[in-house]
């Protein structure tokens, strides 16, 4: 072989390598620009706004956004209205629209959008809190021109209803929904058509990411994230893996800050730091089924509160991330909180003599109570299925025991758990939890005990109806603070429901690939605001 053949291969080979490393490059700043996001609550099925995950989207603002969004301290900000405002009377609410928003089909975003949307929340699942809410309060909604829509309730409950409900009422396209019947079940091609600050690409059936592109077009600015990628994984322990592994940069799903257990060892893993916000929500609570008994007597309910020790709650499920609960169940970034209400307080001697008192006597001395006309008791505690949840309900279970009380925790999937709690209510006590969307409301989380339309209790207590109907129509955010309290002070008084742990609500993030996370209370970082101020680091 001549010196020239040589020399011609050898600069061949150096192009290719130098080709090579170019295309590598190329392909990891590209790989710096794509977010990556984990998911294990809720399987993705149909890509459609209107099946979980994508149901939540009003608090993530992928591809469909409300007229407000929730800012990070949960307080109402413009999104596809830029203003608004509330009649004298409380009834209604006139949006002012952005006048240039698109769908991602490029047709523009109307008022007439906004008045279909609204009616169209009434067709979905009966168990969505939209749509029980629309079901019972909306009057009408009227199109004033194409900017400006005025939405009117049946009773003075506008300031309620722009308090938690308008920032997760996403808005659709009506040029494709008004044909589809049935909103929870359509598969369309243009499904995921919003108006959101990204686009809907693509979806890996078999690997479980769906891929979200940034709109260029979007009406409040183009996203400072080029590209998402969501993947579902099978548990908690998988997600967190693949965040340790640098797979993903963190979570995103509603409401799902990871247990305190967890903490110590992902702050080990380097690159991961741990986003602990004020959690409006309340992790674990346990909730009195008033259309049973014992748990609708009074004295039991409180006697219960008092044999519980929160503090082994707190130690023992959060890892510490926590304190022990007031009284009136608000925990205290709650908008409306009183600090004059004393704290949850742990004495079994005290709980004993309440259940001796009111005839919780146990009759036969072995060592377990029978009810006040002396036939054997035994009682469930049913339990959301999540882990963390069923731990808690077999401590519960377990400190109630020491009172003398004969409780189980019965074996229920998520299917039967939301039937005993939601449709049949037919529980004594549930473990399960408020979320911040929960808590916000102007029942401030009262929805999780009364029997009202559109809430999920079975407490009709004429006290707490007029004291939840008082709060429901608060002109403005001075007459809700008030009213707020009166409710606490009342679950403080009879016990309907015990928030067994005012959490931190605790989400980890990787670092090292992002910075500029905007955490939202409760909620945590993987936020609407956070998709116009992150950028992969060092660029």
């Amino acid at each position: 072989m001549n010196r020239l053949k040589i020399e011609r291969m050898l600069a061949c080979s150096l192009m290719l390598v130098l080709l090579s490393s170019a295309m590598m490059a190329a392909s990891a700043a590209e790989d710096k620009d794509i977010l990556r996001l984990g998911l294990q609550s809720d399987k993705f099925t149909l890509m459609n706004p209107f099946v979980l995950p994508w149901g939540n989207g009003g608090v993530f603002g992928l591809t469909h956004v409300p007229l407000a969004v929730f800012k990070p301290d949960l307080s109402p900000g413009p999104s596809l209205a830029k203003s608004w405002d509330i009649s004298s009377d409380g009834k209604s609410i006139t949006f002012h629209l952005m006048n240039n928003a698109s769908w991602h089909d490029g047709k523009p975003v109307t008022s007439e959008d906004v008045a279909f949307s609204f009616e169209y929340w009434k067709k979905t699942s009966k168990t969505d809190a939209r749509n029980l809410w629309l079901n019972a309060s909306l009057d009408n909604v009227e199109v004033i021109d194409k900017d400006t829509v005025e939405v009117t309730f049946k009773e003075p409950l506008a300031v309620a209803t722009l308090a938690a409900q308008i920032p997760i009422i996403f808005i659709v396209p009506k040029h494709i929904w008004e044909s589809v019947e049935s909103p929870d079940k359509y598969e369309g091609s243009d499904a995921m058509v919003g108006c959101g600050p990204f686009v809907f690409e693509s979806y890996d059936k078999d690997a479980q990411v769906v891929y979200l592109k940034a709109n260029d077009n979007y009406f409040a600015g183009k996203p400072s994230v080029d590209k998402i990628e969501w993947r579902y994984y099978r548990s908690l322990d998988s997600a967190l893996l693949a965040l340790k592994k640098g797979d993903i940069d963190g979570m995103m799903e509603y409401y799902q800050p990871i247990p305190g257990v967890y903490a110590a060892d992902l702050i080990k893993s380097g690159g991961i730091d741990l986003d602990i916000v004020p959690d409006i929500g309340v992790p674990e609570h346990l909730i009195f089924g008033f259309r049973e008994y014992p748990s609708n007597v009074t004295e039991f309910r409180r006697a219960v509160s008092y044999a519980i020790d929160y503090d082994e709650i707190v130690s023992m499920i959060a890892a510490g991330y926590g304190e022990v609960p007031g009284k009136g169940y608000n925990s205290p970034a709650l908008p409306g909180y009183d600090s004059s209400i004393p704290k949850l307080e742990y004495s079994l001697d005290k709980a004993k003599e309440m259940l001796n008192s009111s005839g919780f006597i146990d009759r036969d001395g072995d060592g377990l109570r029978e009810a006040q006309d002396g036939s054997k008791m035994r009682l469930a505690l049913a339990s959301n299925p999540k882990p963390q949840l069923i731990r808690t309900a077999e401590v519960v279970s377990s400190q109630l025991r020491k009172a003398g009380l004969d409780v189980y925790v019965p074996s229920l999937t998520k299917d039967e758990f939301r039937k005993v709690l939601y449709t049949d209510k037919n529980y004594t006590m549930a473990i399960s939890q408020s979320t911040p969307f929960g808590n916000l409301g102007a029942d401030s989380a009262s929805s999780y005990f009364v029997d009202l339309p559109g809430m999920y209790g079975t407490s009709m207590d004429p006290e707490i109806i007029e004291l939840e109907n008082a709060s429901l129509h608060s002109k403005d955010m001075e007459e809700l603070t008030k009213n707020r309290k009166a409710i606490q002070a009342y679950v403080a008084n009879e016990q309907p429901m015990i928030a067994l742990i005012w959490g931190d609500a605790i989400y980890p993030v990787r670092t090292d690939r992002w910075d500029g996370w905007v955490p939202m209370n409760g909620y945590g970082p993987a936020t609407y605001w956070s998709w116009f101020s992150l950028k992969p680091v060092g660029k």
